[in-house]
Formats: structure tokens, sequence, C-alpha cells
């Protein structure tokens, strides 16, 4: 769209737009040392980072955030991690966040207006052609096949797909890692379930991978935004979704819904699944790369 993106060099840019949390300090700092605008884009902010507690306090000294910790009530991990995006966040001429689930808790937590500026899923791979390969593809009936596709940590709820999968018979593709997985296998050896971990797949893996799955799980407890739905809808598979506000914002018609720790719930969203057809995706056109793209356009406008 006509736009120069510096990724090094100390030439000044006409603004600073930090998408990642581990820069905020040093997005902070050279948008001040250059005086130019200072964008930050807040992805989402945990409940099991933060937990009832308040950031430690952050103060500038000679352009560099010296932080204080507090002596109680702090965040409960990742304490100099989110306490400088906290302040980066508060210094910023504008704060952007992925889902209208992110800004209400930017605006809590942070006490900072936050505006929900969408991302979006990789359209260039799940393109719409791909619902009609499943189709052409060989019957889904037999036996049944849950995926999920996340890291493999305690809030992304992977153990609730096992329990499912006990109950009806399944097996269970994982693809992801993360430190629960040693977990994650101990588990499915109680239950009996064949469980199949993998992760560094290529596109055409992960494709085939959706393709072969009867219903798409995302079990998570928190997103911000959550693509495991959006690119199982785009491949075609039916997919069952946990009932949290970013899944109801982004996911929609596509999902079958459960409640959260409710195993029953989430037997019935997966047999609702399998009794269903490929997913409605016309609304995932305003998730494409360019719709992104225009809009991220359409926001910095105002600072160039």
């Amino acid at each position: 769209m006509g736009l120069d993106i510096a990724t090094g060099g100390t030439e000044p840019a006409a603004v600073v737009l930090c998408m990642n949390h581990d820069l905020a300090g040093a997005a902070w700092r050279h948008a001040r040392r250059a005086r130019v605008p200072l964008l930050t884009y807040v992805w989402d902010l945990p409940p099991f980072r933060l937990g009832e507690g308040e950031a430690d306090y952050v103060v500038s000294v000679r352009g560099h955030l010296l932080r204080l910790p507090r002596l109680r009530g702090r965040y409960t991990t990742r304490r100099g991690y989110y306490s400088r995006l906290r302040y980066a966040a508060r210094h910023a001429q504008g704060v952007w966040t992925p889902s209208a689930t992110s800004a209400a808790d930017v605006a809590r937590r942070f006490g900072v207006a936050a505006v929900p500026v969408p991302y979006c899923f990789n359209s260039d791979l799940f393109t719409p052609s791909l619902r009609m390969e499943r189709d052409a593809g060989a019957p889904h009936g037999g036996p049944i096949v849950l995926l999920s596709v996340s890291r493999l940590t305690t809030p992304k709820n992977h153990q609730a797909v096992l329990r499912a999968a006990a109950r009806m018979g399944a097996s269970v593709e994982l693809v992801g890692r993360g430190p629960a997985q040693p977990e994650l296998e101990a588990l499915a050896q109680q239950l009996g379930v064949a469980c199949r971990i993998r992760s560094g797949l290529s596109s055409s893996e992960l494709v085939a991978t959706y393709h072969r799955a009867s219903v798409v799980v995302c079990p998570s407890r928190f997103e911000g935004l959550g693509l495991t739905g959006i690119e199982g809808a785009m491949c075609g598979v039916p997919v069952a979704a946990s009932d949290i506000p970013a899944h109801r914002e982004f996911l929609g018609p596509a999902a079958h819904f459960f409640t959260l720790d409710d195993d029953d719930s989430l037997e019935t969203a997966i047999a609702r699944g399998l009794a269903s057809g490929s997913p409605p995706v016309a609304h995932f056109t305003a998730l494409t790369i360019e719709a992104a793209a225009q809009r991220f356009f359409d926001r910095l406008q105002p600072y160039l």
C-alpha cells in the first residue's frame, strides 16, 4: 500500500507500531528518542498470567524502564513482562487489540482505552478451495478423529479432548508443542485413547491433518483471537469450540459451542459436529490478509 517498513537502522520513522510484547520497552524507547507516535498492539492479557494482582511499578530513568517490584499483590506470572507492556500501552498514542474481548481486558487491567483492530488467519493457505478438496476426498465415516492445534499448555485444555475421545471411542491428533505434553501422553495412556502428538508440520501436512479430522476441537479456556477453529472451518471440517468470548466473536455460526468443564456439553457439541456438514465461512472474509491490511492501513493514516 505504498508504505516502507523499517526493521532496522537508525533513520526516523513516521510511527512505531509494536506488535511483539517482548519489544514493548524497546519500541517505547525508540519512539521517545525519535519523537514519533507509538502504537502498541496488545494481543491478550491471559487471566492465568495476571491473576487479581497489579503491575509492578515502572519508571523511566534516562530513557530506560526501571521496574520496582511490588512487595505483595503482584501479577501472578511474567510480572516484568506485563508491567513493561502496561507502561508502554499507557504512554502510547494508540493501543490496538485483535478482539473486543482483549480491548475490554486492556481497559480493565491497564486502565487504557483500546481499539479492536482484528488480525487475520493465513488466507493464502486456507482458501475456499480446501473445502472442495475435502468433500472430494474419502468418505468421512468410520473411526472418529478429534483434532486440536495449539500450544500444549494447561490453559489450552487439551485434557478435555482426551476425556471426550475416551467417552466416544475416538482417537486424538494434537498438533503443537509445550510443557504439558508428558501429562497429556500419560492421560491418553490412562484413558486408553490413541493419541498422536506432532509439531513442526509443513503447510501441506497441516492441511492434510485438518482434512483427516472428523471434528476440530478448540477447548481453550482463554483466547485473544484463536485461529484453529477458523482454519478448521476453512478446510470444511466441523468445529466444536469452548464457549468463551473470543470464540463467539470470531467463529460465530461456524462452531458448535460447549460449556467449559462440562464433558457432557463437549460430547454433545462434537456429536452435533459429526452430524453436520461443512461450516459456513462467509463471515471469515473480514479476517483475510487483505482485509486486515486495509484495516491497519486505515488506522495508521492519522499518524502518517
